[in-house]
């Protein structure tokens, strides 16, 4: 399974009620709420065993599957 697959899987996990695959404004669309959001960040830390900073938690970053797969694997080559 690739990262975008994964991430797909947990974004679904946290919000089941909503196909986010192909969003490109999950965040500053209002798709996920605050609390949502902080159980995304936590189960990707989990799941992929990286440190998702303060300074990455930017719309950018959670705006779309594809930005979360990128900042995952950016994470996990350092």
């Amino acid at each position: 399974m690739t990262t975008r697959e994964q991430v797909l899987q947990i974004l679904h996990d946290v919000k089941p009620t909503k196909n986010l695959d192909g969003i490109t404004n999950i965040i500053e669309g209002g798709y996920i709420d605050s609390f949502e959001l902080m159980l995304l960040i936590t189960t990707l830390s989990e799941k992929f065993g990286v440190e998702i900073s303060i300074d990455e938690i930017v719309p950018e970053n959670f705006n779309s599957v594809d930005a979360m797969a990128r900042m995952i694997e950016t994470l996990q080559a350092k």
